[in-house]
């Protein structure tokens, strides 16, 4: 319980910085979010297509899409945690 309480947090202060800081601020919580993926050793092969993506569309100057684009990379990492977090206890079951 108190661990999905941590990732709701998480999750919220996210999207409530990428929503008060704009389409950059988003894209740098995104970048930071891939890098601690990578870091873990479980970064997802979308992260940084989603990434780019965000920049184009912030570029194009659709912010609103590329907020949401960077969102989706920083929400990502809470279940790249759980994913690694399962993988410490997977193995066969005799």
């Amino acid at each position: 319980m108190k661990y999905k309480f941590i990732l709701a947090t998480l999750v919220l202060s996210l999207s409530t910085a990428a929503m008060a800081g704009g389409a950059q601020d988003a894209i740098n919580a995104a970048k930071k979010a891939q890098k601690e993926a990578q870091s873990i050793g479980f970064e997802w092969t979308n992260m940084g297509k989603l990434i780019k993506k965000a920049e184009k569309a912030a570029k194009a100057g659709d912010d609103k899409k590329a907020i949401k684009l960077a969102k989706t990379v920083s929400t990502q990492l809470v279940a790249i945690k759980q994913q690694a977090a399962l993988a410490k206890t997977a193995g066969p079951t005799f």
